[in-house]
Order: structure tokens, then C-alpha cells, then sequence
């Protein structure tokens, strides 16, 4: 070997080292891993989620995902968490709802976001909901999510009631259950038409409107003698 042939090829080392892509921040490898399950779970429901099919669809081999996510239960639940957050940010802030009735109908807007930027999610939700049928980790978690949303919901018809702009015998929390569920069958229609979704959305907005709203006044003019 040449005087100083083992330097040039230290140099040439570093040189390919520092040209190697950077290793995937586990962070961002798990997001990638739950996502994929996420459309997989989208696309072929819960019985169709293979384990291997994520790896496949991640670029990776079943170790790897494994390393991540030991269990298919485990993606599962990280598939859960990953919901949770998107449902717990509201799309129709923008309208700054100041009256009762206006936070309902941001309540309906917000759907009708969602179901036109994301509509997997309806879909996904769906399928987990039954899969928490038959898993108390997953209906846990869910139960968690549901509370927060019905306590949201009870907050605005009990300052509807105080308005005056709602019925003063609404039962709040029977009327939140209610909206609960009706906005929770939408997904057992499956992937029907965004637009037949739509138009059962603004029917559910207009019925529910009808369904808390205080009778109106009127006053009678007597007739002049």
C-alpha cells in the first residue's frame, strides 16, 4: 500500500457515509405504519387488515413493523389514537359561532368538512366502533372520546336553553345521545354518493333545528271597534 492510500480511502468513506439518506426517525416511521393501516382499513374494512400488507404498503419487511408494533392489536389501537386526535380538532372554527344555534349548525358544518376533505374517516370510525364490540381496550378508548364529545354537545344545548333560543323543557342530555347516534349511523351507509350523504346531513341539521327550538311568540293584534 502506498504512503498515504489508507487516508484517501478513510476520506472516501466519510464522503459516502455522509451521502447515505438519513435513517427514518422511529417517530415518523410509526406515524407512516399507522397510516397505512388507516387506509387499509379504509379501503377493505377491518377483516381485510393484514399485517403484512402494512409493511408492504410502508416499504418495509413484517421484522421491521414488528419492531414497531409487536401485536396487530397494537396497530390497531395506535390506529384508534390517530382518529382520536383528528376528530377531536374541529374544521369549522372559522365561523366563530357565538349563539347556540349557531355552534349546532358549526357542529353540522364541521361533518360535512369532513366528509368532504377526509370521508375514510366516517368510514374508519365505523369499523372500529364495531370492532369495540368485542375489544374493551378499543371501546375504552372510544367511550374516552365519546364523553368529550357529549359533554361538548350538553354545553350547547344547555346555553340554548339559557338563550331562551332553545325549548326550556329540552332534555340536554338525552338531545346530545340523540345527535350522537343519528351523526354515528351516517357511516353504517357505507360509501354511498358524497352527495346523497350531504343532503341526509342538511335534512339531520334542519330536523335537529326543528327538535330544540322554543316555540315562537305571536303576538295577536285586537281588532279596532
Amino acid at each position: 500500500m502506498k504512503k498515504g492510500e489508507r487516508s484517501t480511502h478513510s476520506q472516501r468513506d466519510k464522503v459516502s457515509e455522509d451521502k447515505r439518506p438519513a435513517a427514518t426517525p422511529k417517530k415518523d416511521r410509526a406515524s407512516d405504519i399507522v397510516l397505512a393501516a388507516y387506509a387499509l382499513i379504509a379501503d377493505k374494512g377491518m377483516e381485510g387488515l393484514r399485517t403484512r400488507d402494512v409493511a408492504l404498503k410502508v416499504g418495509i419487511n413484517s421484522a421491521t413493523l414488528h419492531y414497531y408494533f409487536p401485536t396487530k392489536e397494537g396497530l390497531v389501537q395506535g390506529v384508534v389514537e390517530h382518529l382520536m386526535h383528528e376528530l377531536m380538532t374541529n374544521r369549522a372554527q372559522s365561523a366563530n359561532p357565538k349563539s347556540a344555534l349557531e355552534h349546532l349548525r358549526a357542529e353540522f358544518s364541521d361533518v360535512r368538512l369532513r366528509l368532504k376533505q377526509s370521508p375514510d374517516q366516517l368510514v374508519v370510525l365505523t369499523e372500529l366502533a364495531v370492532r369495540a364490540w368485542r375489544d374493551p381496550i378499543i371501546a375504552q378508548m372510544l367511550k374516552h372520546l365519546d364523553k368529550g364529545r357529549r359533554s361538548h354537545l350538553v354545553s350547547i344545548m344547555e346555553m340554548g336553553v339559557a338563550e331562551g333560543t332553545f325549548r326550556s323543557d329540552l332534555n340536554t342530555g338525552s338531545t346530545a345521545d340523540l345527535l350522537m347516534s343519528q351523526l354515528r349511523g351516517l357511516g353504517f351507509h357505507g360509501k354511498v354518493d358524497a352527495e346523497k350523504l350531504d343532503d341526509i346531513l342538511t335534512n339531520l341539521g334542519l330536523e335537529m333545528e326543528h327538535w330544540v327550538m322554543a316555540p315562537r311568540v305571536t303576538r295577536t293584534v285586537g281588532k279596532r271597534r
